[in-house]
């Protein structure tokens, strides 16, 4: 796959909630979604609930997928299907939705104009609802005027808070909500939505694998240049001739391209945005490398791309790209990142003489 080809890393972010997002989050939720179905289906809804989990894009299509199931249960068939549709677009008319209105935080202005609205009356249906994404966002003052609406809801409205950090939100929140925590997606289900949104099939199977359960991840996998420079990195460390310098030169063009689009199409307006993306996209580099070693270590590597080694260089590979990844973590040049991780790559590999 060429860049050309590649899609925007966010050109599947808004994909209809019927089908392929159920497949990944609701249907894999077995008892969970189960006991939210009948939740919703018997009436008998909390006026808040916290949607939580690692992975922000399989927890936010989880919560949207019940806020289209709350906002639809009077309705059927294609009825039903058109909510399911406006949910999914942020189009619903009572769907109402606060994100981040400033680099790093919801506002008390913003929430509060958001709180107000829930003590009108549904357009559409009898309830309304109210989505926070990221809840951990909210401000302390915000945070205490939710927690007033909350102590006379408003009949017919409920609350739905969406996190990946539920260790930041006070107690006062998190006793008051009902918690729903969101496992990983798994390799199959991953896989499987990758394909639906254009991927090849062993390429989807491929980068689902190096995601490690993160919806997010794997898109990046499949709408970046980072599956290449992964390919890159181990083609360079297991050159007989050394191209170090030629590989980092060529792998950093393409990540900068990659974090620069992201910093363009998803936090406009933010100048150390692209400094993150570019953290982000090293991160995933090296967690795919890990994931492969670790298949080196189970004796699963014969599709990977470190065919023939042994248990022991896997173990060693493990050990060493700790290394890397505690850089990336210190902020430390990517480019120096790059070297030291060719470096450990190939005083690893050459050693078996491959």
């Amino acid at each position: 796959m060429t860049s050309s080809d590649r899609k925007s890393p966010q050109a599947s972010a808004t994909q209809e909630l019927p089908g392929a997002a159920q497949q990944l989050s609701w249907a894999s939720l077995g008892p969970l979604g189960a006991a939210l179905e009948r939740t919703v289906r018997t009436d008998r809804l909390s006026p808040s609930y916290l949607f939580e989990g690692a992975d922000d894009e399989v927890v936010r299509e989880v919560a949207l997928s019940f806020c289209a199931r709350v906002l639809g249960a009077d309705v059927e068939g294609e009825a039903r299907r058109r909510v399911e549709r406006l949910v999914a677009q942020d189009a619903h008319p009572d769907l109402h939705t606060q994100g981040k209105d400033k680099a790093t935080v919801i506002s008390v202005a913003a929430l509060s104009a958001l709180l107000e609205q829930a003590h009108g009356a549904p357009v559409a249906g009898r309830r309304q609802v109210f989505l926070i994404d990221p809840a951990e966002a909210m401000e302390p003052q915000g945070i205490a005027r939710y927690l007033k609406a909350l102590e006379e809801p408003p009949g017919g409205t409920v609350f739905v808070l969406i996190t990946t950090r539920a260790d930041r939100l006070p107690e006062t929140v998190l006793s008051r909500v009902q918690r729903i925590r969101i496992p990983p997606g798994s390799v199959e289900a991953i896989a499987a939505r990758l394909r639906e949104e254009g991927a090849d099939a062993e390429e989807a199977e491929r980068f689902a694998r190096w995601a490690g359960g993160s919806l997010a991840r794997a898109r990046r996998f499949a709408s970046t240049g980072v599956a290449e420079v992964v390919r890159a990195l181990v083609g360079a460390a297991r050159a007989v001739e050394p191209r170090t310098a030629t590989a980092v030169e060529a792998a950093l063009a393409t990540l900068a391209k990659d974090a620069a689009d992201f910093a363009e199409e998803t936090e406009e307006g933010r100048p150390d945005r692209k400094r993150q993306a570019m953290r982000e996209l090293l991160t995933d580099v090296l967690y795919a490398l890990s994931v492969e070693a670790r298949d080196v270590v189970s004796g699963r590597a014969a599709e990977g791309l470190l065919p023939g080694f042994g248990p022991d260089v896997g173990l060693r590979l493990l050990e060493r790209l700790g290394a890397p990844v505690a850089a990336v973590a210190a902020n430390v040049t990517p480019a120096v990142v790059l070297l030291e991780t060719i470096r450990i790559l190939r005083g690893e590999l050459l050693s078996e003489g491959r």
